[in-house]
């Protein structure tokens, strides 16, 4: 049969994740598998989340609140953004389809990273505008690329910051000399889905420039450092006027009300938070110190994941670490061929993975 389908969609492909760890073990007859391939929080999520998921049992039945209110309301607490500026969504992956469907159109086009977030071009294709790639040599976003990149068909700009999948991050001079640079009526997405991770000492807060820039919005989520990946939560923060936009296109009961409830509770963990972030910065400094060891060149990373040039077939390394239990990102899945992008975990598994990538080289060396 000759469906009817749209020529953008034609045009795009499938999202590729990673491979989920009842999958390598029943293909590869494995009974321990250990997954470093999407940036999961290898902590879980806190305690007191999984109270406020039991607490929810009892309303099981009800619809969720579609405004998200008392999350919007915790949230307004601790980032001191008014509550109408706050809009909340099935992950960031369901805010960023939201931004394309209220701007885009056929014929107009988006500013991105060569090497960033896939999403923000899969959801441009989708709505039929066209995707603009900018240099990353070093394999950070280039402000000054972007800015020269900027035309009269130019709706938004994407910032992933820190970027994924390279882990890299630009500081508040070099944001603020971009943003006022940048003609208001294109808009400026910062993706701080990593942001808790950070170490720089000249990370800034985005939200900050909101009064000041209208044609800001800023996008986090629940899914990394609060470990809540499994429930979808996203939230950004937007003039008034755009957050309410937004809410006539996201779905209205997006966010499932153990999700809403989970949020707040994590929220208030501020200790469990800190004990994350404290175990990611550990990883990296071990993998900083083994790879340094090793010769190989990596990328500075203030996400919970780290990528380096392997000098090496990426897709070889994958499959044969994939053969010891540990799945991971193959650059090449990401258009960096060459290198591979691996989750920091528990420092038993950084350990143990550390082990089986060495075999992995002595492995290829021999054969």
């Amino acid at each position: 049969m000759q469906y009817k389908v749209r020529e953008e969609i034609l045009s795009m492909k499938r999202y590729v994740a990673g491979k989920p760890i009842s999958e390598v073990k029943r293909e590869l007859g494995l009974d321990t598998v250990v997954k470093m391939a999407s940036n999961e929080n290898p902590m879980g999520a806190s305690p007191k989340v999984k109270e406020a998921i039991e607490r929810t049992l009892l309303d099981i039945s009800l619809y969720p609140d579609s405004g998200s209110y008392s999350l919007r309301e915790e949230l307004s607490k601790r980032t001191g953004r008014p509550m109408a500026e706050i809009f909340i969504g099935g992950g960031s992956d369901s805010l960023i389809k939201v931004i394309s469907s209220t701007f885009l159109k056929k014929g107009d086009e988006i500013i991105m990273g060569a090497h960033s977030f896939s999403r923000y071009e899969d959801n441009a294709l989708l709505m039929g505008a066209t995707v603009v790639k900018t240099s990353m040599e070093d394999l950070t976003i280039e402000l000054d690329a972007m800015e020269k990149a900027i035309t009269e068909k130019t709706k938004i700009i994407y910032l992933c910051n820190p970027n994924n999948p390279t882990g890299s991050s630009f500081g508040k001079e070099a944001f603020e000399g971009f943003i006022a640079k940048v003609p208001k009526d294109v808009m400026i997405i910062v993706d701080e889905a990593y942001r808790e991770y950070v170490t720089r000492e000249d990370y800034f807060d985005a939200t900050g420039y909101l009064d000041a820039y209208k044609n800001l919005i800023v996008l986090r989520t629940f899914s990394k450092a609060y470990g809540m990946a499994s429930l979808r939560v996203g939230y950004g923060f937007a003039n008034e006027e755009l957050a309410g936009y937004f809410y006539r296109v996201v779905d209205p009961f997006d966010v499932n009300l153990f999700a809403q409830e989970a949020a707040v509770a994590a929220l208030k963990d501020e200790a469990f938070l800190g004990e994350v972030v404290a175990e990611n910065t550990k990883g990296k400094e071990f993998f900083y110190k083994e790879l340094e060891a090793m010769g190989l060149p990596y990328v500075v990373t203030d996400a919970n994941f780290i990528l380096w040039d392997t000098k090496r077939d990426d897709m070889d390394i994958f499959h044969r670490l994939m053969k010891k239990g540990y799945i991971i990102r193959p650059g090449g899945f990401l258009g960096i061929p060459g290198h591979i992008r691996v989750s920091i975990s528990t420092m038993e598994n950084n350990h143990g993975f550390m082990k089986a990538y060495k075999e992995v080289l002595q492995e290829m060396d021999e054969a």
